[in-house]
């Protein structure tokens, strides 16, 4: 017969194997001074599955990131859910989406347990879909007749949301905007990815000093596969927000 000491020893024993993957070393600080309306952009690839783009821009007040997504092209909807993530390399010019390595990570936080959005800041800052939701609804819609394709995907995927755990300070160690982002398949396949680039001047830290703000746009290249477009309106929108009530 099991004895309750034994039971609780077992217990307590899974408890901390659980705590360990969230220990309070890995745990995400609010990021706050941040570079204000700092914008970095991200555009998928072409001609690869899912297309769109992420973009974020920084706060007036300096904490956190107002992030815009918008994805569309999705592949077939049995791949799904789809998740997103920031990762801790660029893309190279070769265009391929192993080459940037595992999610940012920056506190040590490893990929299990699964991220508890109830919780953000024990989540990898990376982790966007961990945080803010994977993409789940999507509708579909038959093949054509003469195609041996299952369904496919024939909504795109709009959200905006603010993530206290990213930076736009290139001193932060939460600093996203020389990463990338990568959208994966329910089994964790690559389907997309791009290198975020700067689309906006930057102001300075302290608001004083020479220039005031410096203009930071890049023009960096994803790879050869990789064609920046030009500023969404979900960007121009999100900025119009930022200015007029952040």
């Amino acid at each position: 017969m099991i004895s309750l000491a034994f039971l609780a020893n077992l217990a307590l024993l899974t408890s901390l194997v659980f705590a360990q993957g969230t220990s309070d070393s890995t745990i995400a600080p609010i990021t706050e001074n941040n570079p204000s309306r700092v914008t970095f952009q991200g555009v998928f690839q072409s001609g690869k599955p899912v297309q769109g783009q992420i973009t974020g821009v920084s706060n007036d007040n300096g904490t956190g990131v107002s992030f815009s997504v918008n994805f569309f092209s999705f592949p077939d909807v049995g791949l799904g859910p789809f998740n997103y993530h920031i990762h801790q390399y660029p893309i190279p010019p070769s265009g391929n989406c192993t080459a940037a390595g595992g999610h940012l990570s920056p506190f040590g936080r490893p990929d299990s347990p699964p991220c508890d959005p109830i919780n953000p800041q024990t989540c990898q800052p990376g982790d966007l879909s961990g945080k803010h939701g994977n993409i789940s609804q999507l509708a579909s819609a038959s093949a054509p007749d003469d195609s041996d394709n299952g369904p496919r995907a024939t909504n795109s995927f709009q959200a905006m949301y603010l993530d206290l755990y990213l930076s736009t300070d290139p001193n932060s160690v939460a600093f996203f905007g020389n990463r990338s982002v990568v959208v994966h398949a329910a089994n964790g396949t690559r389907l997309n990815c791009a290198n975020f680039t700067q689309m906006m001047p930057s102001e300075t830290f302290g608001g004083t000093g020479s220039g005031g703000s410096t203009s930071t746009q890049t023009a960096a290249s994803n790879g050869s596969a990789m064609t920046m477009a030009p500023v969404s309106v979900a960007l121009m929108l999100l900025v119009a927000v930022l200015v007029g009530g952040l």
